[in-house]
């Protein structure tokens, strides 16, 4: 009933997987740690790593119950990263992920990629971010969480990172959705995409529908 799998991306990542087993692992700093993810910059190998736990994708019921026909969120993220690369896009280098099931649900997942030094991305370089988001809608994909901290700027290069990276089937419409929610995170109007366009409405209409809905859900939880 129970079973495990593990995806290295070549053989050397097996060989950080035993040290990691054995806890030869050193923490440099913890990065996120909260209910939903705990993410820590390690060192193997005299190499830096970051280590991604999905804590509420691997404990929550529901999430559980839909990891039967989605698999882990470590692995999607793994695959993610090489579609990226593959793609021609930079972004993280995976190294290895596991998952374990049980009943055929993910009871426990990790993902460990290579550590990408650069600058988060900020209001500063939203030129270049909104080029890159361009590339990906042009190469008929969506980032998926197009977020500003989502990118990141190495040697005048853009980063994705933390994208879903899936094919975007909403065209113009998913497009503009993802250049508002990129406004969002510069927490002020910005004046790098269309906003006179159908799809641009739509999407705001969309946008302002979800922004209620989670306040609403927010206020339902309170008065449980």
């Amino acid at each position: 009933n129970k079973m495990e799998k593990i995806y290295f991306s070549n053989n050397k990542s097996e060989e950080i997987y035993e040290l990691f087993l054995k806890k030869k692992y050193k923490v440099l700093k913890i990065l996120k740690n909260d209910n939903r993810s705990k993410v820590l910059l390690i060192e193997i190998l005299n190499r830096k790593l970051v280590l991604k736990i999905p804590i509420e994708k691997n404990t929550k019921k529901w999430q559980r119950f839909i990891s039967i026909f989605r698999g882990s969120e470590s692995r999607r993220e793994y695959f993610n990263c090489l579609k990226i690369q593959r793609s021609g896009f930079l972004g993280l280098t995976p190294v290895l992920f596991y998952e374990k099931k049980e009943c055929l649900m993910v009871k426990d997942s990790f993902l460990i990629t290579e550590y990408l030094e650069g600058k988060i991305g900020s209001i500063e370089n939203l030129e270049e971010i909104s080029k890159e988001l361009n590339k990906i809608h042009n190469f008929g994909f969506l980032h998926g969480d197009s977020q500003l901290p989502n990118f990141i700027i190495k040697n005048e290069n853009v980063y994705i990172i933390d994208a879903k990276f899936q094919r975007n089937i909403y065209g113009s419409i998913g497009a503009s959705y993802e250049f508002i929610y990129l406004e969002e995170s510069c927490h002020k109007n910005i004046d790098i995409y269309n906003k006179t366009t159908l799809s641009y409405k739509i999407a705001k209409c969309l946008n302002s529908y979800l922004h209620w809905l989670g306040r609403m859900k927010k206020k339902l939880r309170g008065k449980e």
